[in-house]
C-alpha cells in the first residue's frame, strides 16, 4: 500500500504531503484539490505502462493541465516522492519531471527506487544515464535506447532479471486502478472481450460480469443484496446484437412476478452500485483503487451497506482504497481516524491533515457522528482549526 506521497507542482498540489492508510476518505470543499490528489495517484500508476504522452492524452489533458498555476510560476518540474510497503519491503520511489508548456511536452529528469530499511539504492536514473539492481545484486544499466519522455519502471519491468523488488513495485502500480471517471452513460454501452478490470468509466462493466467465476458471482450477488436488498434476484450479462458483445441485465423478484431490466432501463445509482461491487471482485492483489464522489446518484439510505462492502474489502484483500466524498451521511459510515481533509492555506496551497488527530475535533466525537460534526461547522472554522494546529 501507499503509506506516504509528496507531491511538488501538480495542479493545486505545492510542496504537499499526505499519509494514506488502507481505506483514506477525503473531505473538503470544492477545488480544495481532492481530484488532484486521485489524479496524481492515477498518474504515477500510468506511468509504469504508457509514455507521458500518452497519459496526457488518454485524459485530454495538456501539460499547462497539470502544471501548477499556484506557487512558483517559473517552477517547471513537477515531482513525486511515493513511499510504498509491499509484504516485508518498504519502497521510495522518486521521479522528477521536466514540463514545456510551450511544446506540451514532459520528460524524466531523475528518477529513483530505494529499499528504506535495507538503505539501497535500487534504481537510480539521472540525466540519461543511470542503472538497478538484478536478482543477482548485480548492477545494470539502464537500456542505451532508454528514451525520457516515459518512467524507467515501463522500460524495466520486462526485463527478464530485474529485481524482485523493482517488480513488486511496478506490478503494484500497473494493478491499481482509477475508477473517478465512472460514468453510468458508458456502463450502458456494450462491451466484449476479456477484461481484468471495469475500465476507468465502468464500460468493461457487462464484460466483467459475464467473466466473473461461480465464486466471484456468488460473492457478487450477495454484496449487491446487501447493498440493494433481497429484491434483486440475479444480475448477469447476456450477448445482445453483434457476436461477442455483451450487456447488463438485473432481474428484480417480486411475489406477483419477476420483471427484468437491461442496461438502457438500469438507473444511474444501481449501474454505479454494481460498478462498486464489482470493483470488488477484481483478482489484483496489492495495489490501489481510487473512487472520486463516491455517492453521486446514489441514494443515501445505501451509504451504510455500501461503506461496510467497500470497508471489507480492503480488510479482505490486499487493496487500498482511497475515496473522495461530499456526503456526510457516507462519513457516518467510515472510522473518524480514515477521514483526511483537505483546505487551502493564506498562499492557496492545499494541505491535508487527518481530521480527528485535532483533539477539539476529537472532543466533538463524545456527542456526534463525523459527517454531523463536518454538518454543523463551516469549512472555514474546520480549515482554521486545522492549519492553526499545525503551526
Amino acid at each position: 500500500m501507499i503509506k506516504k506521497i509528496f507531491i511538488d507542482n501538480f495542479k493545486s498540489l505545492n510542496d504537499f504531503t499526505i499519509e494514506l492508510k488502507p481505506l483514506t476518505v477525503i473531505v473538503g470543499n470544492n477545488a480544495m484539490g481532492k481530484s488532484s490528489i486521485l489524479q496524481a495517484v492515477s498518474f504515477l500508476a500510468n506511468c509504469t505502462v504508457d509514455d507521458f504522452r500518452i497519459i496526457l492524452e488518454r485524459r485530454n489533458w495538456s501539460v499547462n493541465n497539470i502544471k501548477s498555476r499556484v506557487g512558483n510560476s517559473n517552477n517547471s518540474r513537477i515531482t513525486f516522492e511515493t513511499t510504498v510497503q509491499l509484504g516485508d519491503d518498504e519502497l521510495r520511489w522518486k521521479m522528477v519531471l521536466q514540463t514545456n508548456v510551450k511544446k506540451n511536452t514532459i520528460h524524466l529528469i531523475s528518477e529513483s527506487i530505494i529499499d528504506i530499511l535495507k538503505d539501497e539504492v535500487l534504481l537510480e536514473y539521472r540525466n540519461t544515464a543511470g542503472g538497478f539492481i538484478n536478482d543477482d545484486g548485480e548492477l545494470i544499466d539502464i537500456p542505451a535506447n532508454f528514451i525520457v519522455s516515459s518512467s524507467c519502471m515501463k522500460i524495466i519491468k520486462g526485463i527478464k532479471n530485474v529485481g524482485y523488488r523493482l517488480k513488486k513495485i511496478a506490478d503494484f502500480f500497473e494493478n491499481s486502478a482509477s475508477f473517478e471517471l465512472l460514468s453510468p452513460k458508458d456502463m450502458r454501452l456494450s462491451s466484449r472481450g476479456e477484461v481484468k478490470t471495469i475500465g476507468e468509466s465502468g464500460r468493461n462493466l457487462p464484460s466483467f460480469i459475464k467473466q466473473m467465476n461461480n465464486i466471484q458471482k456468488e460473492h457478487f450477488m450477495t454484496k449487491v443484496k446487501k447493498i440493494l436488498g433481497e429484491r434483486i434476484d440475479d444480475v448477469s450479462a447476456s450477448i445482445q446484437g453483434k457476436p461477442g458483445w455483451t450487456q447488463i441485465n438485473v432481474k428484480e423478484h417480486y411475489k406477483c412476478k419477476d420483471i427484468e431490466f437491461s442496461s438502457k432501463e438500469i438507473s444511474d445509482g444501481i449501474l454505479r452500485v454494481l460498478a462498486f461491487v464489482a470493483i470488488t471482485e477484481i483478482d489484483a492483489s496489492d495495489s490501489v483503487f481510487l473512487m472520486d464522489e463516491i455517492e453521486n446518484g446514489i441514494n443515501v439510505d445505501y451509504a451504510e451497506p455500501l461503506m461496510k462492502v467497500l470497508s471489507q474489502m480492503y480488510e479482505d484483500s490486499s487493496h487500498q482504497l482511497i475515496v473522495t466524498t461530499h456526503s456526510t451521511v457516507f462519513l457516518d459510515y467510515v472510522g473518524y481516524e480514515q477521514i483526511v481533509f483537505l483546505c487551502r492555506d493564506d498562499n492557496g496551497i492545499t494541505r491535508a491533515q487527518y481530521m480527528f488527530e485535532n483533539e477539539a475535533l476529537k472532543e466533538k466525537l463524545e456527542y456526534m457522528y463525523p459527517g454531523e460534526i463536518i454538518l454543523n461547522m463551516s469549512q472555514g472554522e474546520i480549515a482554521e482549526m486545522l492549519l492553526k494546529g499545525s503551526k
